[in-house]
């Protein structure tokens, strides 16, 4: 009984620390997005018109020292990953995701 209730114990830390870490991860995304000139639709839009395709997840980047859009866009059956600046709506580059 002492195992199973230290087992939960444990459970509900890590389940905790995730939860904590997560909060931190949308604080970040919030601050980020608070930095940004553009909206999300327009960086979609400017991906699209780059690559020539169609969006299909795009996300504020919590990595980057500026505001940076990154943009999933799907053109002849490949994923396209097109980084947008979230201060001027320009393509900073675009690479082929090949996650497989």
């Amino acid at each position: 009984m002492a195992r199973l209730k230290n087992l939960f114990t444990a459970v509900a830390v890590l389940a905790g620390l995730g939860a904590g870490s997560a909060l931190a991860s949308d604080a970040d995304e919030i601050r980020m997005l608070g930095q940004t000139k553009i909206t999300l639709v327009q960086a979609i839009e400017a991906a699209q018109r780059h690559q020539g395709g169609q969006a299909y997840e795009a996300s504020i980047d919590d990595d980057s020292f500026e505001p940076v859009y990154e943009v999933s866009v799907v053109k002849d059956n490949r994923v396209y990953d097109v980084r947008v600046s979230g201060t001027d709506g320009k393509v900073l580059g675009a690479r082929e995701d090949r996650k497989d």
